[in-house]
């Protein structure tokens, strides 16, 4: 007695401890998948962190040189860094690094943390480091909304009593805002009051700092008991910052109520947030924190929403969520669980209709939810993320294929008769286990580049690697222990069973077709090798493609107006186009962001708009209306806006984007080199070829130059004959115009900003900022104009940098065309008609490139998987002659695939290019089920061998139509679904659903002639049973 049969036999001893433990596999991976953080999409940025330091007031040039180059060189060593970014602009510098994938965040972060300490910044620069979240951290966005409140009211309301509850929710790495007003005490000075009372900036300054400060007298003993000694000296209202003496003239105190005036403003803003109807409003973001559960962090955070709205707002005043990743989270597993409802209904259905017999389908199909749950506990303890990819790829026929190939067998000896059913069981089982085995492990072997893969599509399809791989680990156990045991249970000692009738009419016709094609081979043959040839050549028209676009029911639009304009032109623009969308009957919200956030955390201006446009759910969008037909509407508004670029994206994806690639964009050309002017030029002749391209749309140059400037240069000598010095003067500029905190006011909890400021009057134009007076050491006042030159010119707005070296970018998207075939003619025009001077290249980033480097991978991955293939191949047909032959179904599969794209409107992918590895996987397993079963029949018949041939074919008619049949149909809703959700399936499953249909003619009808042409050939050796 074998191994193998006395090991089923004992399972059959044991049923009843076997079905108890699938039972409790079903609890444990109930459990498991709970547990799971189940995200809409994976994570597919890799790690970054940013350094972002803000200098108010100072120029482009000044922060690129005394901040970013400091931070760049300080941080440059980390080690597994794989890009090294950063942008200067007006005011801010974000310094971005990004790692490999298999860097420890932890780790990295210190080092980063413990670096950026190094850096001497100049005085004024405030520096800190993103939070620990990646691009698709934000998980919900609000509004704090009121009736009555001024948007300083409830700007400082989000910064001191909603941040501080929201980011203390677990899970909540960090809360940022958008729009409202910065509440600031502002001494407002008059230059004509200064002048009267003799008094200078500097000196009002110097007097505001130093009256405003508390300080500590040590400890006063007293008996037996001791006091702690303190100076109270700080300030507590407005009266008290108008009481402050600046000097004493004559014996008369000359107070700053003297000659400025103090009043409760607003810092100068940075942006401007609008939602809907509400031009002026305030926006909170929350992000998750790294590996964290979305849906439960969410949870939490609605909960604290709606204690911060009962207990800590003032009545009146509410935060509304608008944006709620769990939204999205709900209609994507809606779609997963629609199309895996249906797959697993198509699976039964065809059981039954294949083995005549409910329960023996039942059984079966029992298999899936065991070999998940498998799945769901090894993701559990591996910590494999979950996603909707990963889960709603996975395909029910391949996981049941292992317990087909068996419980197919098992039937055919009942149907034959003539022994009791556990006989059939294990005479059955112990027949086909080990083609099963090897077929199976043959279709994990396809997996493995999936497994290889890194970057970004490594990330999105890794998971559904290990859940595939890990169900079908599971499929074999459980096919050689719950299945025999189950149909043991429920089949009972006595049961018979009569084949289908159809497979009955199907085999009789089947064995002639079969015989008629060995009599042609040739013909067979060559008919063959033309219709693979011709969709070969009909896979060039294709197209390619890095992934399909993942649906979020929202378009991100951004609007770029010309650098020059103010916030009030941008503002105006902006309510424009608001009232314009907030018209269109497909969306259900509008929201704005114009400029920046305080925080600095978003690298830009006031000429840049950030639309969010949130799309009605798919049940209550207008009929005839598609999201295609609203950018073409969105469009034809945006064209009526002089000087404005525009581009659509997502909002996921568009924050993906700019971490992949540094711009804001789904696709880039940066020319890097030192001279800013020669960048611009060369930007504007990059365009020009885009334009010449079909397809390609959005071009848009990332303008660095045309920043209007107010140049003071100090005259040196002409300061020194006045005896002022540098620090006196820039001092006198900063606090005049810019108007930067001096000192702090301190109510409670909450600090805001003293700053002072000339009044409008006197710092509106250039001729008053000429005419702004300085002091001297011998008490006399020169204007501005007699210690330095001022002037107007044009500035830098921006300054990218990469790897050190500077760079401008034009970003574009390609619609209505595969991106392969629109970049590589973009690159060909560009490199044909566009000439570099020495020292300046050219680089393509973004989705182009990730395509081009995940195909060169898959290159070297793909040969080396079909090689380890071929080996267990040979190991289990026990010769080179069968397993090539197995491995000739590889390429003719593809056939079905092909088709199957061009049908379904498909490029090819890399989600696409993945499902052309199952597919392979699959077509094996059905030559390797076939050849085997020749193989037996031949060794056992001794009549003509061509009738041991076509009968050797004609017992794996059933199984093979039915693991053919199975892999197409469970991924058939997948491939059929265009649903939210279902964009990066689609493909993958198009390819394995047509595929399976011609991979099924072939095996059955061509593989069988080839097989015996080539046998014909020479003598064969007995293999795999």
């Amino acid at each position: 007695m074998s191994f193998v049969t006395s090991f089923i036999r004992g399972v059959l001893d044991k049923r009843v401890i076997i079905l108890i433990a699938a039972a409790l596999l079903l609890v444990l991976g109930a459990f498991s998948l709970k547990q799971l953080p189940i995200q809409p999409y994976p994570g597919v940025a890799p790690l970054t962190i940013q350094a972002i330091s803000q200098w108010p007031g100072r120029s482009t040039t000044e922060v690129e040189q005394q901040v970013t180059i400091p931070v760049e060189n300080a941080l440059a060593g980390i080690p597994g860094v794989k890009a090294f970014r950063s942008v200067s602009l007006f005011g801010l510098s974000v310094v971005t690094l990004k790692f490999n994938d298999n860097a420890d965040p932890f780790k990295v972060r210190q080092i980063f943390i413990t670096n950026l300490a190094n850096v001497a910044f100049p005085p004024g620069v405030s520096s800190s480091v993103s939070p620990d979240s990646d691009a698709t951290g934000e998980i919900l966005r609000y509004q704090v909304t009121s009736e009555y409140a001024s948007p300083t009211r409830l700007k400082t309301l989000q910064n001191y009593e909603i941040y501080k509850e929201l980011k203390q929710t677990p899970g909540v790495a960090d809360v940022s805002s958008f729009g409202g007003k910065v509440r600031q005490y502002q001494v407002i000075v008059s230059p004509e009051s200064l002048q009267s009372k003799g008094v200078t900036i500097p000196q009002l300054i110097d007097a505001l700092s130093k009256a405003n400060d508390n300080t500590g007298g040590g400890i006063l003993p007293s008996g037996e008991q001791q006091f702690v000694v303190r100076g109270v000296g700080l300030l507590r209202n407005i009266d008290d910052i108008k009481q402050v003496v600046i000097t004493v003239n004559n014996g008369i105190p000359v107070r700053i109520g003297d000659v400025a005036s103090v009043v409760i403003g607003n810092a100068p803003r940075l942006g401007l947030f609008q939602f809907d109807n509400n031009p002026d409003s305030v926006e909170g973001i929350v992000y998750l924190r790294r590996g964290e559960n979305a849906s439960e962090v969410l949870a939490r955070v609605r909960e604290k929403i709606t204690n911060i709205n009962n207990h800590i707002l003032p009545p009146g005043i509410q935060i509304k969520p608008f944006y709620d990743r769990q939204v999205l989270l709900d209609i994507t597993v809606g779609t997963v669980k629609h199309t895996m409802f249906f797959g697993i209904t198509m699976v039964l259905v065809l059981l039954y209709v294949f083995l005549g017999n409910f329960r023996a389908a039942a059984v079966v199909a029992a298999v899936i939810p065991l070999a998940l749950c498998f799945s769901f506990i090894m993701m559990y303890l591996f910590n494999v993320p979950a996603n909707l990819i990963s889960l709603g790829a996975i395909d029910f026929g391949v996981i049941v294929d292992a317990a087909v190939i068996i419980t197919e067998n098992v039937m055919r000896h009942m149907e034959e008769g003539g022994k009791r059913v556990n006989q059939n069981i294990i005479l059955a089982t112990s027949e086909v286990q080990r083609a099963m085995v090897y077929s199976t492990s043959i279709i994990i072997v396809a997996y493995s580049p999936l497994f290889l893969m890194g970057g970004v599509e490594g990330i999105i399809f890794k998971p559904m690697a290990f859940t595939m791989g890990f169900a079908l680990v599971a499929s074999i156990i459980l096919s050689l222990t719950f299945l025999p045991a189950s149909m043991s249970y429920v089949f009972g000692e006595n049961f018979h069973h009569a084949p289908p009738k159809f497979i009955s009419w199907m085999l009789e016709r089947y064995r002639p077709l079969l015989r008629k094609w060995m009599d042609h081979p040739r013909h067979v043959i060559a008919v063959s090798i033309f219709i693979l040839g011709i969709s070969l050549l009909s896979a060039t028209r294709l197209g390619t493609a890095f992934l399909p676009t993942l649906e979020e029911n929202n378009i991100w639009l951004r609007v770029t107006l010309p650098n020059t304009v103010d916030l009030e032109y941008s503002t105006k623009v902006a309510n424009q186009l608001r009232e314009t969308f907030m018209k269109q009957p497909e969306l259900e919200k509008v929201t704005v962001q114009i400029g920046r956030p305080d925080d600095g955390t978003d690298s830009t201006g006031v000429f840049n708009q950030e639309y969010g446009l949130y799309l009605k759910s798919p049940e209550n969008m207008p009929k005839g209306s598609s999201k295609h037909l609203l950018l073409q509407n969105l469009q034809a508004e945006l064209d009526k806006i002089p000087g404005a670029n525009y581009s659509f994206s997502q909002y996921i994806q568009d924050n993906v984007n700019e971490a992949l690639s540094g711009v804001k964009g789904e696709n880039s050309v940066k020319i890097f080199g030192s001279d800013l002017e020669v960048l611009a030029q060369k930007a504007h002749e990059v365009v020009t070829q885009l334009k010449k391209v079909r397809g390609i749309e959005d071009e848009n140059i990332l303008k660095e130059l045309g920043q209007p400037t107010l140049n003071i240069q100090i005259d040196r000598e002409r300061a020194a004959r006045y005896g002022v010095n540098v620090s006196d003067i820039q001092t006198v500029v900063a606090n005049s115009i810019g108007g930067a905190p001096v000192s702090n006011f301190l109510e409670d909890e909450k600090t805001f900003g003293i700053a002072v400021r000339l009044n409008e009057a006197s710092r509106n134009d250039i001729p008053d900022v000429a005419s702004l007076l300085i002091d001297t050491p011998n008490g006399h006042k020169v204007p501005l104009s007699m210690v330095a030159n001022v002037r107007l010119s044009d500035g830098p707005f921006f300054i990218y940098r990469e790897a050190g070296k500077r760079y401008i970018a034009i970003i574009f998207s390609v619609r209505g065309r595969d991106l392969g075939s629109a970049v590589e003619d973009a690159k060909f025009l560009v490199e044909k008609n566009i000439s570099l001077p020495t020292n300046y290249t050219i680089a393509w980033d973004g989705q182009f490139n990730q395509m081009k480097a995940a195909q060169q991978k898959l290159m070297v991955i793909i040969p080396l998987t079909l090689v380890a293939i071929f080996l267990l191949l040979v190991t289990a047909l026990g010769n080179f002659r069968d397993a090539v032959i197995v491995l000739i179904n590889v390429p003719f599969a593809a056939i079905g695939g092909i088709i199957a794209l061009h049908l379904g409107g498909e490029t090819l992918s890399i989600s696409a290019l993945f499902g052309f590895l199952s597919l392979f996987g699959i077509a094996i397993q059905d030559g390797v089920i076939l050849i085997s079963y020749i193989n037996k029949t031949v060794a056992e018949e001794h009549g003509a061998m061509k009738d041991a041939m076509v009968d050797g074919a004609a017992l794996r008619v059933r199984p093979v139509l039915m693991t053919a049949m199975l892999a197409g149909l469970g991924l058939l809703p997948a491939a059929l679904s265009h649903s939210i959700g279902s964009e990066a399936q689609r493909p993958l499953a198009l390819v394995i659903v047509g595929g399976m249909v011609t991979t099924t003619i072939l095996t059955l009808l061509v593989l069988p002639v080839i097989y015996a042409a080539m046998r014909s050939r020479g003598r064969h050796k007995p293999g795999l049973v």
